[in-house]
């Protein structure tokens, strides 16, 4: 569930099944969105508990870094379950939410032993012919007409900016048509000879934007997938990301004790002029709109 400015739809959900379900004892604090119910004890416990501690790789740009919030980490438990039982797993959210990164970050934790990934991402040029070579290219022929991943690996394509393909005359995206072929028949078509090509042990998993491209993609695509929406994260856990990541930068280069100090000044100092710009976006001051990327760039001039 998503909130957008007007509704906080999952608050609203919230208070509808802790109305229907009066039996149920349900946690004083909270949304039911903020816990999980542990298999052992069989109590709610917050889903806090399972925020891994964050350490910072001076290596890695910051805008590849995850910090990980109690929504990443609710969103990461289900694409566990669902891409250990091939289940195609969609994120959707505007631009600058971390889609990306934590697809890559499930993605990065997987055996390279049992698993190969194929980042296919798009863009608006992107056509069906192009799609159907950036699939093939990690197949092997099996045996006949049947193709896989080499030996018994399962392949992981991981598709970016879904929605971005230009959408033809006929309102059809080619892209998406050749994709919904293979989900739905196992198959597409060999360009040159014409003939079937079975392809095996395949997996989609795939991240868009709903503010760009065409905005929507075709419900016959869609309906393969189990979607997720990630939604920009709240006051309260971006301080909390960008505390982590600079109070242990400070701590690694060894800042003296009065710089550390400042860190939450500095935290606060930068996220604070985003949201007092953010509320007033005009068409002649549209670039009033920060995301996530705005304000690791922030603090990447800070880090590094």
């Amino acid at each position: 569930m998503f909130q957008d400015q007007l509704v906080d739809y999952r608050v609203e959900f919230s208070r509808w099944w802790i109305n229907e379900f009066k039996t149920i004892k349900f946690p004083s604090q909270g949304t039911v969105f903020d816990y999980y119910i542990d298999p052992d004890t069989k109590k709610f416990l917050p889903w806090t508990d399972k925020v891994p501690a964050f350490e910072l790789d001076p290596d890695v740009p910051l805008q590849a870094s995850l910090v990980h919030t109690t929504e990443t980490i609710r969103i990461r438990y289900f694409m566990d379950l669902l891409m250990e039982k091939s289940w195609p797993v969609m994120l959707v959210g505007n631009a600058g939410t971390g889609k990306s990164v934590l697809m890559g970050d499930k993605l990065d934790s997987l055996s390279t032993d049992d698993y190969l990934v194929q980042a296919v991402p798009f863009n608006f040029y992107t056509t069906s012919a192009m799609l159907q070579g950036v699939l093939e290219k990690p197949l092997e022929k099996k045996s006949g007409r049947n193709y896989g991943p080499p030996g018994t690996k399962k392949l992981i394509y991981f598709i970016d900016d879904m929605n971005m393909p230009e959408v033809d005359k006929y309102g059809t995206v080619a892209p998406h048509t050749l994709i919904r072929q293979h989900m739905d028949h196992g198959h597409w078509y060999d360009r040159q000879k014409l003939t079937l090509k079975d392809v095996h042990n395949c997996q989609y998993v795939a991240c868009m934007n709903p503010t760009s491209g065409s905005f929507t993609i075709d419900p016959r695509l869609q309906r393969h997938f189990c979607v997720f929406a990630v939604s920009f994260p709240g006051q309260e856990a971006l301080t909390s990301i960008y505390s982590t990541i600079l109070t242990q930068h400070l701590s690694y280069r060894s800042a003296p004790l009065v710089v550390q100090k400042m860190s939450s000044h500095l935290v606060a100092s930068a996220l604070g002029k985003p949201s007092s710009l953010a509320p007033s976006p005009v068409p002649i001051k549209f670039h009033y709109v920060f995301n996530l990327r705005d304000l690791s760039n922030i603090f990447q001039v800070l880090l590094f």
